[in-house]
């Protein structure tokens, strides 16, 4: 599943493996999840002309691929688990294309979004699931939502770390502002830390810098 996934990425340029390039991988094969993703209007060629379309902010320019080993985002790592643990639990060894479409859905960011602007809601996927005979999920997904707002801040590692330790105190998953993080690329390493706009970010790193007492 990375490995097809990081095919996808180079063939882009993309200097990183996120769930965005699983779903290209996924709509490269046919499938179920294929078929009922082409109902809503999304296809290979479509997502690919947006991946390649989105410019971006151009103060935090997405790596390219320099041909060596492609780093997978921290959201790659939840969705594979998630896709893998739906596989196990109705019992397959290994993820079908359905499972890796469902952990998709039951997420509420990254490329829940992606298909929500391409017109493929997480109800419209799950019912185009159901009349090809697939199994979902009896719980509903967290519905996605957009931000309100973004705020940024580049940190070290040693900063993070403090950093995250008082957004999970002030600011608990579930809580009413999201935000979250992800490594950049290059040494020494470094996070970007994004958030909505009610989380004030620089009062909280200027929080997290000051002495210990």
């Amino acid at each position: 599943m990375l490995g097809r996934a990081a095919d996808q990425a180079r063939r882009l340029d993309h200097g990183w493996v996120g769930p965005e390039h699983h779903l290209l991988a996924l709509l490269a094969e046919p499938s179920p999840a294929t078929e009922a993703l082409a109902e809503l209007g999304v296809t290979y060629d479509r997502l690919a002309e947006r991946l390649r379309s989105r410019t971006g902010d151009p103060d935090w320019p997405p790596p390219s691929y320099d041909g060596k080993g492609l780093s997978p985002s921290a959201a790659t790592y939840k969705l594979e688990a998630r896709a893998e643990g739906l596989a196990l639990a109705w019992g397959y060894r290994v993820p079908e294309p359905e499972h890796v479409l469902l952990a998709m859905v039951y997420e509420d960011h990254g490329v829940t979004g992606l298909l929500h602007h391409l017109g493929a809601s997480q109800p419209a996927i799950l019912e185009a699931l159901r009349r090809r005979g697939v199994r979902v999920p009896e719980v509903d997904p967290p519905l996605y939502r957009p931000w309100r707002g973004h705020r940024r801040i580049e940190v070290d590692e040693a900063e993070l770390k403090r950093v995250i330790d008082l957004l999970i105190q002030q600011h608990p998953p579930g809580s009413r502002w999201r935000w979250g993080f992800n490594w950049l690329p290059g040494m020494p390493r470094r996070a970007r830390v994004d958030a909505e706009e009610g989380i004030d970010l620089d009062a909280l790193l200027a929080q997290a810098r000051r002495p210990a007492g």
